[in-house]
Formats: structure tokens, C-alpha cells, sequence
């Protein structure tokens, strides 16, 4: 197969799918709807496909750059002889999949781009528009969570398969290990240090100010407890960084506290075993792979108490612990249950790792997806589609 990928070309999660897919055989190309360095192009070739470029910018005022954008997209797609046009992420790259009329096309939605069950497209004119146009012109929509189909599919159209598909964990990275020396002398922690890894976007959805108040509230209770801060440094928010960082130095964690920025994605596993606890707690979200991926290395985890997880690996009490952001001091609770009651930590953490070795896999989930996709050229409606 042909297939190219509408998608940020500077993530882990599309070099990792571009790869199984590269290895398989299938020849792959990429087009990315956010800004490349000769970094993120390295890695893309690295995996295995080809980088095309990035998409031009959706303009409704300057519409004629947006049609000369669509005008190279479908040229593009006709001249490579594209199989399967597949979009990660519902934004302005499912917005030109849509009007390129190519099929069959694919759209997985990861969970930061619909937000919750009561979700509707936005109300900026683009999104209202485009947005339902893309869910309703796709051939195919994979979620990364089961909470997440049922929103998809008051959008979709009737006939369409909704599958649920995340990213999957790589095991034979992800596993238990001792705790690396290397990062703890890296980071200057003590031999006595507790930490917590914060792994998740430097953005509001992530409520990393709440992070922040709850070490504080952690550290002036637990003097062996340490905080890090790990996150993509081209993805951040500046303004909300700054206001992270203001509340953590106004605080008992100021000392105690480090914000190292990316982890090279060999390094990720060995920042999990370093970790005592993962906390992830946004607002919304779909199948975290820092959860799983924390999960599979036996690090026990704190999660926002929201509805929207998969409770087959989310589920309170049995494989994490769950708080609510927006009440004072039960994060900083379920922090410190974890850090000063290892059984309890053991017990979620092994359950939690037992459940991700069992269906989470990186190499599962992606032959699900390479079944679907050939399933979807074997479609007969799908092959007339795309003739027209």
C-alpha cells in the first residue's frame, strides 16, 4: 500500500505509526500541518517515509493560498498514486482531506481535538463548517478511547466503522526496571528522593498549575519528595509555563522541583522507572500513551478523575488512583497515598501492567489498524469514491 499522512510531523506518535508501517512494507509519505525543523524531517526519514512537505495554512480571507493549498494536496495524492489518505488529529488537516474528496480517507481522533461527551464542533466558521464536513466525508474513524466513539459518531457517516485504536506501547522498551543512576545524578536528586514525573504538554488542557500547587502542597508535607516537569518544548504554551513556574517557586517545591523539558523517546522508559508516581491529570483526554507507557514500567499513576478514560486500563482504585483537579488538596492526596503506602502502589501498579501486557501492545494495535486498511481498499464503495 500507498499510504500518506496528514499529521504533526514533529511527534513521537506519528514517527512510531510510520514505522510499523514503513517496516511492513507499505510505502509511506508524510505531510505535516505544523512547522519542521531539520530534526523533525530527520526523524521522519528515519522511520521510514518520505517527507513532503507542509500543508499551507487554512485561510478563509486569503482563500485563494487555501485552494492553491488543496490544488497541490490533490495533485500530490493523483500523482504518487496515494492508497489510503489517513489524517492524525482532527484540525485543518482533516479539513483538506475532506475537500480533496480523496478515498478512502482515515481520521483518527486523539482526544485533545474533541474534548469530552458533550463535545461540538467550535464557533469559529472554520470549525463549524469543516469540522463535521471532515467527521462525515471520512471512510473511516479510529479513537483513541471508547468514551470518545460515541461523540464521533453523531458526526460520522451512517455505515461508518468507529474502532477504537491508540497508539500502543512498545513492551519490549516499556517494562520494569531498577531505578536509573544516570538520571537521578543527571537531575541531582538524593538517593532518598521520592519523585514524581509530570510528563504531559506544557499547555492548560493539562493542568500543570495544578501539578505545581500540589507539590508544593506534597513537599511541605513529605521532605523526600521530588517533582519533575518533562514536556515538548515546541508544543508549550510560554505564557502558561511562566505561570507554572511562578507557583511552583513561590512554594516548598521551589528547591525541589525540575523542568527538563523533552526526554529523547530511548530515555522515556528509564524516566518512568526513576519516577515514584506519574501524575497526568487534564481536563480531557483520550487513551494517554504516558499513562500506558508509565503502566507497562510499574510506575503506579494519578489520573484526573474525568469519565472519559477506557476503564479496561483507567480504573479507579484498581489500576490508578483518580482525583479531581478543582478541589483543593486531593491531588496532593492521592500524590502522597501513593508515595507513602508502597503496597498500595505495588497492588495498582501491577494490575495496571498486567492489563496494558494484555491488549495495549504497540505491535496489536497496529496490525488492527493494517487490517482495517485493507479492509477499506477492499471496499467496493470506497474504490468508487475515490475514482470520482
Amino acid at each position: 500500500m500507498r499510504i500518506c499522512y496528514l499529521a504533526d510531523g514533529r511527534y513521537i506518535h506519528a514517527h512510531r505509526w510510520l514505522r510499523y508501517f514503513s517496516r511492513r512494507g507499505h510505502e509511506m509519505h508524510l505531510l505535516s500541518f505544523a512547522p519542521m525543523g531539520p530534526e523533525h524531517v530527520a526523524a521522519v526519514g528515519e522511520a521510514g517515509a518520505r517527507y513532503q512537505g507542509q500543508l499551507e495554512p487554512f485561510h478563509l480571507k486569503k482563500f485563494w493560498r487555501t485552494g492553491g493549498g488543496l490544488w497541490s494536496l490533490k495533485r500530490f495524492l493523483s500523482r504518487e498514486r496515494i492508497d489510503v489518505l489517513h489524517c492524525h488529529f482532527l484540525g485543518i488537516n482533516a479539513w483538506y482531506a475532506a475537500l480533496s474528496r480523496f478515498h478512502p480517507f482515515v481520521l483518527t481522533v486523539m482526544g485533545g481535538d474533541v474534548c469530552g461527551p458533550d463535545w461540538r464542533p467550535g464557533r469559529e466558521v472554520r470549525e463549524r463548517f469543516l469540522t463535521p464536513l471532515a467527521l462525515r466525508k471520512a471512510d473511516l474513524i479510529t479513537c483513541w478511547s471508547h468514551r470518545l466513539t460515541g461523540v464521533v459518531k453523531n458526526y460520522s457517516r451512517p455505515g461508518v466503522a468507529v474502532e477504537v485504536i491508540h497508539g500502543g506501547v512498545d513492551l519490549k522498551r516499556f517494562s520494569p526496571g531498577p531505578k536509573p543512576e544516570y538520571l537521578r545524578e543527571r537531575w541531582s536528586l538524593p538517593e532518598s528522593a521520592k519523585v514524581v514525573l509530570s510528563p504531559r504538554l506544557m499547555r492548560p488542557l493539562y493542568n500543570l498549575d495544578r501539578v505545581a500547587e500540589a507539590a508544593n502542597e506534597v513537599c511541605a508535607e513529605d521532605p523526600d519528595a521530588h517533582f519533575i516537569f518533562a514536556f515538548l518544548p515546541e508544543a508549550k504554551d510560554e505564557e502558561y509555563e511562566a505561570r507554572v513556574r511562578s507557583v511552583v517557586a513561590a512554594g516548598p517545591a521551589a528547591e525541589r522541583t525540575r523542568f527538563i523539558g523533552g526526554i529523547p523517546h530511548d530515555e522515556m522508559a528509564d524516566h518512568y522507572r526513576l519516577a515514584d508516581v506519574t501524575v497526568s491529570v487534564p481536563s480531557t483526554d483520550g487513551t494517554p500513551m504516558s499513562v500506558l507507557e508509565s503502566m507497562a514500567c510499574s510506575t503506579p499513576v494519578v489520573v484526573s478523575d474525568i469519565p472519559d478514560y477506557d476503564p479496561h486500563y483507567i480504573e479507579r482504585e484498581k489500576t490508578v488512583l483518580a482525583a479531581k483537579t478543582d478541589e483543593p488538596g486531593r491531588l496532593s492526596s492521592a500524590l502522597l497515598r501513593l508515595l507513602r503506602e508502597p503496597g498500595l502502589a505495588e497492588q495498582l501498579s501491577a494490575e495496571a501492567r498486567r492489563r496494558v501486557e494484555e491488549t495495549a501492545g504497540y505491535d496489536a494495535q497496529m496490525a488492527r489498524m493494517e487490517r482495517l486498511y485493507e479492509e477499506l481498499l477492499g471496499n467496493d464503495e470506497c474504490r468508487v469514491q475515490s475514482a470520482e
